[in-house]
């Protein structure tokens, strides 16, 4: 059980009258031997309500810093915004990452549509009509996805797109982006040993050439 050191009225009315001056010393309060005891009585209950008062502001700006810790160190779900990014992963692979609007949110549920990244595969930079294309079905809690790069692909942009009704909307499109040579390594097949580098070897991609293979394999057409 916790004990209560608070100063109370009943407490110090209890004490003898060397007790009270020996807690006034410990407490600073210069108080004459000759004193009446209910001067001292008072002095001390005004202290103990001062350092309450204290105690009780340091607590609140204890829980202010605390709360503006949990702030500065819990990113939000979402910027009620509805934008789409793509960067370089490796030599083979896309990161995509995407945000949608609340308004956003409730037209396709009013909809009834569904999700899609519709992957574009351009020569140069310049093109408008990308050389190559696949889907990617989406639901609509997902905010990311890896996406492998088909063999020989010079340049790719990542559009986000719903469909309801046969109607298709792009939402936000993606910045093109150059791809490396490294991406020839798809044209392997699971299966096929790998003629790579060895720092290409080890980062795994035989097994995510597999596990792409079984869910993509329209990328290796």
């Amino acid at each position: 059980m916790k004990k209560d050191n608070r100063l109370t009225r009943a407490k110090l009315e209890a004490l003898s009258s060397v007790e009270l001056l020996e807690i006034a010393d410990e407490y600073g309060i210069d108080a004459p031997d000759d004193l009446n005891r209910q001067f001292i009585i008072g002095d001390l209950l005004e202290l103990a309500s001062e350092l309450e008062s204290d105690e009780k502001v340091k607590e609140t700006i204890a829980l202010s810093d605390e709360e503006q810790v949990i702030n500065v160190n819990t990113l939000p779900a979402g910027y009620n915004e509805t934008k789409i990014n793509v960067i370089l992963r490796n030599p083979i692979s896309l990161f995509v990452w995407w945000d949608l609007s609340d308004w956003a949110i409730k037209k396709i549920k009013a909809e009834r549509g569904q999700l899609r990244l519709s992957v574009y595969f351009f020569e140069s930079l310049d093109d408008e009509k990308p050389a190559d294309a696949f889907d990617i079905q989406l639901s609509l809690a997902d905010r990311e996805q890896y996406v492998i790069i088909p063999s020989s692909k010079k340049i790719a942009r990542v559009d986000l797109i719903s469909e309801s009704a046969g109607k298709s909307d792009i939402l936000a499109c993606s910045e093109k982006i150059i791809i490396p040579k490294g991406s020839s390594v798809m044209a392997s097949k699971p299966g096929e040993k790998l003629e790579v580098s060895r720092i290409v070897e080890h980062s795994g991609v035989a097994e995510l050439l597999r596990r792409h293979y079984n869910r993509y394999r329209q990328s290796f057409d």
